[in-house]
C-alpha cells in the first residue's frame, strides 16, 4: 500500500503505529497540555463572533490561516445511532459537566476534518475537481496533543477516494497523515471517576461508530482561531459537477 494513501485508508492504526493516542493506562487522569490551553480553552465561550479582522481576541491570530478541508455532515452524524449512542453516554457520565456542549451547535456548520493546512495564497485548488470522494467517520479518539478535544478519525471509503485525497495534498506539499475531525472540546482537566467513566467511553464507541459520507465538495477556509469558531469559507471545490465556486462566505 502507497504511504500516501495508507493513513487515509486506516487513520485508527495509523495513529497506533505513532503511539499517538493518549496512554489512558499510563495516566489517572486526563491533564490539558499547554497548546491546548494557550490555543483552544480560552475559545470555548458562547459569544457571538466578529468577521475576520485584525482586531484579535484571546487564542485568535492575524492573519487567518488558510486550509483545504473536508467538510463532515453533521446533520448525517447526528442521524447516526452509532454517534448519538455516544454523545448520551457522555451526558450521562460524570464527563458531561467538563464537556462544552455549546460548542457542537456553535460548531455544526463548519464540523471538517484538514486536509491541508497552512496553504499559501499561491496554493489554490483548481475550481473543481474532477474525483468522486467518499469518506467513513469513525469513533471518538483522543491523543498526546490537543488532549482535551475528542476527535473523530475520518477515513477515506476507498482506495480511489484516497489516492484522490492524497493527490490534493501532493498538489499542496501537505503532509500525508491521517485525519482528524474535532468534535467535543472538556473545559478542564479529568480526573477520578470521570477520566476511568471517558476512557471507557472512547473504547467502547471507537469501534462501533461508522458513518459513511460521499462528498460534493472541498473547502478551502480562513480563520483565526483553531476551532474555526472566527472564520470565513474562502471557496467551495465541487466534486465530479460544475458548479461555480464560491467566494469569500462568512461563517461565524
Amino acid at each position: 500500500m502507497s504511504e500516501d494513501i495508507a493513513p487515509l485508508l486506516d487513520p485508527i492504526t495509523d495513529l497506533s503505529r505513532q503511539a499517538a493516542e493518549y496512554d489512558w493506562a499510563a495516566h489517572e487522569a486526563l491533564t490539558l497540555d499547554q497548546r491546548y490551553r494557550e490555543r483552544q480553552l480560552p475559545l470555548l465561550d458562547s459569544r457571538v463572533r466578529a468577521p475576520l479582522g485584525p482586531e484579535a481576541d484571546a487564542a485568535e491570530y492575524w492573519p487567518p490561516i488558510r486550509s483545504a478541508v473536508l467538510p463532515i455532515d453533521s446533520g448525517r452524524l447526528a442521524a447516526d445511532a452509532g454517534f448519538t449512542a455516544f454523545l448520551d453516554d457522555l451526558r450521562g457520565s460524570d464527563v458531561t459537566s467538563l464537556v462544552w456542549w455549546p460548542g457542537l451547535a456553535m460548531r455544526a456548520d463548519r464540523l471538517h476534518a484538514t486536509l491541508a493546512g497552512g496553504l499559501d495564497r499561491g496554493q489554490e485548488l483548481p475550481a473543481q475537481l474532477a474525483s468522486r470522494i467518499d469518506v467513513v467517520v469513525r469513533g471518538p479518539w483522543v491523543g498526546r496533543f490537543n488532549t482535551g478535544r475528542i476527535y473523530l478519525p475520518v477515513q477515506a471509503a476507498d482506495v480511489a477516494s484516497a489516492t484522490a485525497l492524497a493527490q490534493v495534498r501532493t498538489r499542496t506539499g501537505a503532509a500525508h497523515r491521517p485525519l482528524l475531525a474535532g468534535c467535543v472540546q472538556l473545559t478542564d482537566e479529568v480526573t477520578g471517576d470521570a477520566y476511568r467513566q471517558l476512557r471507557d467511553i472512547v473504547a467502547t464507541h471507537q469501534s462501533r461508530i461508522a458513518v459513511h459520507m460521499p462528498l460534493s465538495e472541498l473547502w478551502l477556509m480562513d480563520t483565526m482561531d483553531d476551532l474555526v469558531l472566527r472564520s470565513r469559507l474562502a471557496a467551495r471545490i465541487p466534486l465530479q459537477n460544475h458548479a461555480r465556486p464560491l467566494a469569500e462566505e462568512n461563517v461565524s
